[in-house]
């Protein structure tokens, strides 16, 4: 006799649990969060795009300073062509600091629109969020009068010196303090992430 393998009795009911994230997908945040939200990774977005046209004018700057510091009397050809990237470089940094100034002042209606009873984010009022890019704002106009005074100077330096102080004016953003320095490295949308973050109804 011959012995068989039993077979494996089949169970149609036996299906995969549907996951917990699919079943309960995050919801969008509306209303004042949400324009809350928006502002704030603008205003995140421009300081991305600040950053990127400071480190171009820093390496701009090193090489004027470089001229410069090896003969202050130069007004060569190269230095002409490193002024106009410079000023091209300023310009695109001046939209970016009015864009800063415009969400401010978006943001300073914000808290007008917010009822006192009304809590819009647990670690964060709308007024505090104004505050914030206030204060950021302020710094980033500040530091493009440095920027201006950089651009309007360099090419004039009359020694090493003072050629090698405004390259490192530019790089250093003195204006701009450290913890805004900080707060612009990491993406404040991830404070909207977390919908238990959020006691405004229409987040629910």
């Amino acid at each position: 006799m011959t012995d068989k393998t039993p077979k494996r009795p089949t169970n149609s009911s036996n299906t995969v649990p549907e996951s917990p994230a699919a079943a309960s997908p995050q919801k969008n945040l509306t209303g004042l969060p949400r324009v809350v939200r928006d502002l704030v990774a603008d205003v995140y977005n421009n300081i991305q795009k600040w950053n990127d046209l400071h480190i171009k004018g820093a390496n701009i700057v090193k090489q004027v300073a470089s001229l410069k510091s090896n003969n202050p009397k130069d007004f060569s050809l190269d230095l002409e062509e490193f002024m106009n990237e410079l000023y091209t470089t300023v310009q695109a940094l001046r939209h970016y600091k009015d864009a800063l100034l415009s969400f401010t002042s978006q943001m300073k209606a914000l808290p007008k629109l917010q009822k006192e009873s009304e809590q819009l984010f647990i670690s964060l009022s709308a007024r505090s969020m104004s505050n914030l890019v206030e204060e950021i704002s302020k710094a980033y106009e500040a530091e493009f009068g440095v920027k201006e005074l950089v651009l309007e100077n360099i090419a004039h330096s009359k020694n090493k010196d003072e050629a090698m102080f405004l390259a490192a004016l530019w790089t250093y953003q003195h204006k701009i303090p450290d913890k805004n320095n900080q707060i612009s490295k990491k993406n404040p949308i991830n404070l909207f992430q977390k919908q238990s973050e959020c006691s405004h109804v229409s987040c629910y």
